[in-house]
Parts: structure tokens; C-alpha cells; sequence
């Protein structure tokens, strides 16, 4: 008798000395893969029962940690000791493992008419499979040889696993609380080494009472070993989990690319400290993850992948040549679709070009004004710019799209267009329309006036820039060439306010250049683009181009010939010369008078002030008599100021030497950087009181 009260007593201090915590346990709903008799319950007495509910093996540093978690339910109306209870595990070969019982401490009784879970683990060898393992649980019984009755015996069959379906979620214990736990999202990336994974779950606390995440560890389980995953927000180390609310967790990790990415799953574990002080991980929960790498194709325009975000179609929709400098500039436009159902940010893409395999180009990215997100199904554009010599004609181009993540970067695409897309061409007399996003606009070219000067002559091209979005907005900065039609390009300097353009409203844009006289204008082409620095695009009349993207070819009208004194346009201004008379006073001061109608087209917001210019010449000698300038609505210096409407001057010149002629020829020219557009000539003679414009004197 005091034999076996020894024995028992042995016992129960040996159950003492291994205590555990653990805050979550595992509470299988059915397993992926599973047979019926593997969660069987098996009844000790009456209604009480035990019930295998999980069934884990994960690598360790050690081989592998197999872990067991049953249900034991009292259904009698008195306590049960769980002193007299145990599990054992052995493999089908006989070879036996010692397994310990998590959270020893508080494992002793359960209640009448409730329930508990006991979870047992063992370290086993690294090649051991579920299949091979045969898991006993037993009662004490100190009345059958060795001490010990089966009470159920737990085999599994070949290709068991307890792993959650892609898709599905699983319950588990925090602290008191059960969290449903799913994987949301994961996207694979590929870079020069490694795959780039980015796994987000959600877990939500369906208890009454809220609770923080433990401590967990993440890994991404390959047929070659475990990947561990961090934590994108390291707050989220234990996060609290309010009641209902559905908290989103961010993972980030990297696996070698040469890691088959079949069979991959996401496993979350938890450290435990055993008795020795030493440190067991066991499982949590095991989710299949299927995963798709982002770039999985090339050879082709249209492509599609897939971030930590969402889903993106892609297209190369164009790639082009453009003329700076001494170079050109590559151009390849690329259509980014939102392919999903709610907003996605818009991707930080970078471009590297590839020409023919053997030639690399690094390129600037240029992101649409205001572009920040892309909506469901919605599509925007981004451009690509890299540098070339003229002379280098390639047969194979490819643009590979990278993406940060983390501190890597991450190869999503490669898309290919090797043919060179022209550029587009307007006609004289069209308007050119864009539409892409937060740059809607259309541009017209509306006049070419030549303007002389002392030593070269200025070639000028207007046109009208329309703001067709909804808001007011500073227009574009441009830049470009006059084309000839022989292929030779000649600088252009582009004159233009920064003044904003109210939704529908205009701006006047003029474009010049120091033609040579023996350039013909006939054939003669505007290449204009939207002008960029390094930061991008650039808006108002400031700043120093690097290039231009959206490039287009506008065919210039021909020159028409002005000789009236009536609609004479300036600007937004159409200017009517009613009066210009002139006699001599005194002698010695020569009096003109001078009249005007000057209107205005007010759908201009943006124009640059432009001045006109009177002078009165004796044209056999070349002297001037008078000289004097006029602004529209603008305050020049020395010059005459005429608003809308009505106008009219009088003004009295001393003359100090004698340029006094029969008759003089009146010259009225518009101003552009000093040289000078003749608009209207007359001969007149100095007669008072006599309109020299005046129709009926005409």
C-alpha cells in the first residue's frame, strides 16, 4: 500500500514540475484534409468525453515539434482530476516521444457540465510524418499492469493535415477569447535575388471582452523550409482586439527566388517557456496560401500584377523619339488599370529600357498632374523617359516596371513594343484634344506672323491653350522645335503667363524662333510637348526643361498678309484705328491726334501683353518723324495706355530740327522682343482737322 501511494505521489510532482504559458491555443473547426476517426470523441464515462481537435507537426530547429490539443468536456456533476490523464505518442516503428503538457498549472480539474483544452507537445525527428505517429491518450489505473489504460487511440492517414483552406478562416483561443483569424491577401513580387511577399490577415474578437494580439511569429512554410515574416507596423506587436472589429494585419518577408513557390503556406506560431527555461515555438494555426508572382510573363504590351494594394492591368501603349538637344528622348507611355472594385493608390513605379538585350537605359518616371489614386475600372498613364544617342536605331525594346516594397525593389512587369509609334500630327485648322488625366485641355494654333528686325527675323506661331477641366488650373509649361520639311529641327522659345485658367477659359500661347531666311516655311511643323524638370511636370512660365512628354506636331497655316486699320488683332484684343490726324502748330510743334476701339475676348485668362507701335517715316530717306507706343490694358513705360472701349489722344511734339517732307508714310506695327509685325500703312500729310482714317477719306 505505500508502495503505490509512493508511486502516485511521484507522479503528481513530476506533473508539477513542467508549468507552462500560453495565452492561444488552437480550436479546430475540420481539417483540410482529415478523416473522421482523427477527431472522433471518446467517451471516459457517461458524458464526458475527449476529443482530438488539432493535430500539428512544423519544422524546429531541432527537426520538428508535433503538437496535439484536445477537447476534454465534463458532462457528470462532479469535478474530474486531470491529474489521471495523459497522452502518449509513439511512431508506427515503436519509437516513443515524451510530450508536455502546455499550461500545466491550471490544467488540473475541470468542472461539472464544462470544458477545457489540454495541448501536448514533443520534439520528433525532422522526417517524421503525421501518417507514421499513433497519439494515445490514457487514465491512470494503478489496478492494470503498467499503471496506465488506453482510453482512445488517434492514427492519421497518409497526406493528413490540419491546414485552413485557401480562403476559409479558423478559430483560436487569445486568452479567453476566440479570434477568428483568415489570410486576406498576399502578393508576391519578384527582384534580382528574391521574392518579394507581402501577406496581410484579419482577426476579429468574437468574444464580449477585448484583448491584445500575443506576441505571435509568422512564417511562410516552402518545400525547402520556413520563411520568417515582420511585422509592416511593428504596433501591431499587440494590437488590441476590441470586440466585432475586423483589425487587419500587415506581414513583409523575403524568400530566395530560386524557392519553388508551390505548397507555400503561412504558418503562425507562438514561444512558450518550458520548464528548463528553454524555448519551444508551437503552432498556432497553418493557412494554404496560394501564390501568384507578379511577373510571370513577358514578350508582350499588355500585362497584369499584383502588390500589397491590389490588382493592375498594364499596357505599353506607345514608345516614341522625341528631339532634345543633342540626343533624343525616349518616350514610353504605359496605361495603368484599376482592375478591382475599390479605389488603389497608384503605383510607385520605375522604368528600366532595354534595347536589343545589350543596351540599358535608366529612366525618369512622370506621374499625371493630381494623379494620386486610380478608381474601380478607371485608367490612367505614366510616363517613361530615357536618354539616347540620335544615331542608335533599335529592332527589340522592353521597359521592366519596378516597385518599391519595404527597403527592396521589386520587379512587377516587363512589357515590350518595339516598333517606334509616330508622333501625332494636327493639321492646320484642327484642334488638338487630350484628355489624360488632370491635363484635359485642347490647343489650337490660330496665327503665324513673321516679325522684322535689325539683324534676324523673329518666326511666330499663336495658339490657344482651353482648360477643359472642371477646375481652374495653371496651364502646362512647353517646349519643343519647329520642324522643317527636310527633318531639321530649330529651337523654340515659348512665351506664356502663369496666370490660372478658370474651366473652359483660355490661354494664349505664342512660340518663337530666330528662323534662317533660307528655311522654308512651307511644310513648316510646331513639335510642342508638356515640358518637365527632374521633379516632373512643369506648370506656369518658370523653370528649365529637361525634356517633354505628350509631344505633337502642329501644321502651321501660311502667312497671311495685314495692311487695315480695322480688327486688327492683338493678343485677345481686336483693335479698330478710327482716327489719325496731324498738322503743325506754331511752327515748331507738330500736333497728333489719335483714336481708337479697342475690345476684348474675355474667354482669355492667360495671354502675354503685347504693345503697339505708331510711326510716322519719310520713306525715301528712312527718317522718323514720330515714334510713340501704345499698351492694351497694361502699364509699359513711355508708352500710351488704352483701355476697352474708346479711346483718344492728343499729343504735341517740339520738333528740334527740320524734318519737315510733303507727305510721310504712317507705319503701325505690333512688338515682339524688339522686333516688329507691320500691321497697317498709310501715306499721309500734315492737314488739320483732316482723319486720314476715316473711310470716306480712304
Amino acid at each position: 500500500m505505500r508502495k503505490s501511494f509512493k508511486r502516485s505521489t511521484m507522479l503528481v510532482s513530476l506533473f508539477v514540475a513542467f508549468v507552462m504559458l500560453l495565452s492561444a491555443i488552437p480550436v479546430s473547426f475540420a481539417a483540410a484534409t482529415t478523416a473522421s476517426s482523427v477527431n472522433k470523441k471518446v467517451y471516459i464515462s457517461g458524458n464526458s468525453y475527449v476529443q482530438l481537435t488539432d493535430a500539428s507537426l512544423i519544422p524546429s530547429v531541432n527537426g520538428a515539434t508535433a503538437s496535439f490539443t484536445f477537447e476534454f468536456y465534463n458532462g457528470s456533476s462532479s469535478p474530474i482530476n486531470l491529474v489521471d490523464y495523459w497522452a502518449r505518442l509513439k511512431t508506427k516503428s515503436g519509437t516513443k516521444y515524451t510530450l508536455t503538457l502546455l499550461d500545466k498549472a491550471n490544467k488540473k480539474t475541470v468542472s461539472p457540465k464544462s470544458s477545457t483544452t489540454l495541448t501536448f507537445y514533443s520534439a520528433v525527428g525532422s522526417k517524421v510524418t503525421m501518417d507514421q505517429l499513433i497519439l494515445n491518450f490514457v487514465k491512470f489505473d494503478f489496478s492494470v499492469s503498467g499503471y496506465e489504460k488506453t482510453i482512445g487511440q488517434f492514427t492519421f492517414p497518409a497526406g493528413y493535415t490540419n491546414d485552413v483552406k485557401a480562403g476559409g478562416y479558423r478559430a483560436v483561443k487569445v486568452g479567453g477569447s476566440s479570434v477568428n483569424m483568415r489570410v486576406n491577401k498576399t502578393t508576391v513580387g519578384k527582384t534580382v535575388d528574391n521574392y518579394s511577399v507581402n501577406l496581410t490577415y484579419v482577426a476579429r474578437n468574437t468574444s464580449q471582452f477585448g484583448v491584445n494580439l500575443p506576441e505571435y511569429n509568422y512564417y511562410i512554410k516552402t518545400s525547402v523550409g520556413l520563411y520568417k515574416l515582420t511585422l509592416k507596423d511593428t504596433t501591431d506587436q499587440n494590437l488590441l482586439l476590441a470586440p466585432s472589429v475586423l483589425n487587419t494585419i500587415e506581414l513583409t518577408g523575403s524568400i530566395p527566388n530560386t524557392v519553388p513557390t508551390s505548397g507555400w503556406k503561412f504558418i503562425v506560431t507562438q514561444k512558450v517557456t518550458a520548464a528548463d527555461n528553454t524555448q519551444v515555438e508551437l503552432p498556432v494555426v497553418s493557412f494554404v496560401t496560394p501564390v501568384s508572382v507578379g511577373n510571370t510573363s513577358t514578350g508582350t504590351a499588355k500585362q497584369t500584377f499584383t502588390d500589397a494594394n491590389g490588382t493592375y492591368n498594364i499596357e505599353l501603349q506607345s514608345v516614341q523619339r522625341m528631339p532634345w538637344n543633342n540626343e533624343d528622348n525616349v518616350v514610353a507611355k504605359l496605361a495603368v488599370k484599376n482592375s478591382g472594385t475599390t479605389y488603389l493608390p497608384l503605383p510607385d513605379l520605375t522604368g528600366t529600357m532595354q534595347l536589343d538585350d545589350s543596351i540599358t537605359l535608366t529612366s525618369q518616371t512622370v506621374k499625371n498632374a493630381g494623379d494620386i489614386s486610380i478608381a474601380p475600372g478607371a485608367t490612367t498613364t505614366m510616363t517613361f523617359i530615357g536618354k539616347l544617342q540620335t544615331g542608335y536605331n533599335w529592332k527589340k525594346f522592353e521597359l521592366q516596371l519596378n516597385e518599391k516594397s519595404g527597403n527592396d525593389t521589386v520587379e512587377v512587369a516587363e512589357v515590350t513594343k518595339s516598333d517606334i509609334t509616330p508622333i501625332y500630327s494636327v493639321s492646320s485648322g484642327s484642334v488638338y484634344t487630350q484628355k489624360s488625366i488632370g491635363s484635359e485641355m485642347s490647343v489650337k494654333v490660330t496665327d503665324v506672323r513673321t516679325y522684322s528686325g535689325d539683324t534676324n527675323d523673329l518666326y511666330a506661331v499663336y495658339l490657344d491653350v482651353t482648360n477643359n477641366q472642371s477646375r481652374s488650373k495653371t496651364m502646362p509649361q512647353w517646349t519643343g522645335y519647329f520642324k522643317s520639311a527636310n527633318g531639321n529641327y530649330y529651337d523654340v522659345t515659348f512665351v506664356k503667363t502663369a496666370t490660372t485658367v478658370s474651366p473652359g477659359y483660355k490661354e494664349q500661347v505664342i512660340a518663337y524662333t530666330q528662323l534662317p531666311s533660307n528655311v522654308s516655311r512651307e511644310g513648316l511643323q510646331l513639335l510642342m510637348g508638356e515640358a518637365i524638370d527632374t521633379n516632373g511636370l512643369l506648370k506656369g512660365a518658370t523653370g528649365n526643361p529637361t525634356g517633354y512628354i505628350r509631344g505633337v506636331l502642329f501644321g502651321l497655316p501660311a502667312e497671311t498678309a495685314i495692311n487695315s486699320n480695322k480688327g486688327i488683332k492683338i493678343g485677345p484684343y481686336t483693335v479698330d484705328l478710327t482716327q489719325f490726324s496731324i498738322f503743325v502748330q506754331n511752327e515748331l510743334n507738330v500736333v497728333i491726334n489719335l483714336a481708337s476701339t479697342v475690345n476684348r475676348d474675355y474667354n482669355y485668362d492667360g495671354f502675354t501683353q503685347s504693345k503697339l507701335q505708331y510711326e510716322l517715316v519719310y520713306e525715301p530717306t528712312g527718317d522718323v518723324l514720330w515714334t510713340q507706343n501704345v499698351s492694351l490694358e497694361g502699364k509699359a513705360d513711355n508708352s500710351l495706355q488704352w483701355k476697352v472701349g474708346n479711346n483718344m489722344n492728343e499729343i504735341t511734339q517740339k520738333q528740334t530740327e527740320n524734318k519737315y517732307w510733303s507727305s510721310y508714310t504712317l507705319n503701325v506695327y505690333e512688338v515682339l522682343n524688339g522686333n516688329k509685325k507691320k500691321l497697317f500703312s498709310k501715306d499721309v500729310k500734315f492737314a488739320p482737322s483732316y482723319n486720314w482714317l476715316d473711310e470716306t477719306n480712304n
